[in-house]
């Protein structure tokens, strides 16, 4: 099975969506194939592929955690290449029923290995992924620990706020404390900064901050030099249903993603 990546935040709106979006666009552009997940139940990533989660029949992530059903096989839930000019990008579907899941789940024995049991289950199928990239909701839930515990690497993403920091630090000992008590190494491999405006004084200071200040020391050695812009080219792409490596490939946006990307890979997170 290839890599699993996962994007983890306490903050909402800090941009992890958009970078789990555009990365999967840009390695599958690259020939790799990526299947990205929606375990949030906001279903943003889904919407951003343009996937219609009104459907009826619609498996979603939520049929992994049902344990009151039969768990559908793999070839059921992923949804093949939902983007056309992407054959290489596939996808599991999220769903605003996920939060029923935590409750369902939460007096189950191994409740956080349900995730990392199926796609163990199904390895045949999955094996095909050279990556396997999922997107989480801003909390330390149940459902989120079985995306966190089942990852190779697990990426901060920050907005340009100190509640940002604050938040990845509060997450970085949260799940120390559980991957310790789930007997799991430290897997948190990256922190990304996004929405850097350069004409803006805040940004320059946020930066400086967190690569100097002896408050930031423990985010310092994950954190990627590529800084991913304020871009408005990046939000048009998602409102397109396309990554902004199809959307607009000369844009500053679609740069920034894609030098990330090549830091991520001579890094050896991806």
């Amino acid at each position: 099975m290839g890599k699993i990546i996962t994007f983890g935040t306490l903050k909402g709106g800090v941009g992890k969506t958009m970078l789990c979006f555009n990365i999967g666009g840009i390695l599958s552009q690259l020939g790799y194939r990526v299947l990205v997940i929606d375990s949030d139940l906001q279903g943003n990533l889904t919407n951003n592929m343009g996937i219609d989660r009104t459907q009826p029949d619609l498996l979603t992530t939520y049929d992994v955690y049902n344990l009151e059903e039969a768990q559908p096989e793999p070839d059921q839930l992923v949804i093949k290449s939902p983007i056309d000019r992407l054959p290489l990008l596939d996808m599991i579907a999220g769903s605003i029923f996920l939060h029923k899941s935590e409750l369902k789940i939460a007096s189950v024995a191994g409740r956080e290995q349900i995730l990392s049991n199926y796609l163990s289950d199904h390895k045949a199928f999955f094996d095909q992924y050279d990556y396997i990239l999922i997107d989480t909701n801003p909390s330390m839930s149940i459902v989120n620990q079985n995306a966190f515990l089942a990852s190779d690497a697990i990426l901060l993403v920050s907005d340009v706020s100190m509640n940002a920091i604050e938040g990845a630090q509060l997450f970085i000992a949260l799940w120390e404390e559980a991957r310790k008590r789930l007997r799991r190494e430290d897997n948190i491999k990256g922190f990304i900064v996004n929405d850097f405006d350069s004409r803006n004084k805040l940004s320059a200071d946020y930066l400086e901050y967190l690569r100097t200040s002896p408050d930031t020391e423990d985010l310092r050695p994950i954190l990627f030099e590529t800084v991913i812009p304020r871009n408005v080219r990046i939000t048009e792409s998602e409102l397109a249903a396309v990554p902004i490596s199809i959307y607009d490939l000369r844009s500053k946006g679609c740069d920034a993603i894609a030098s990330l990307v090549d830091e991520m890979l001579a890094r050896g997170v991806l």
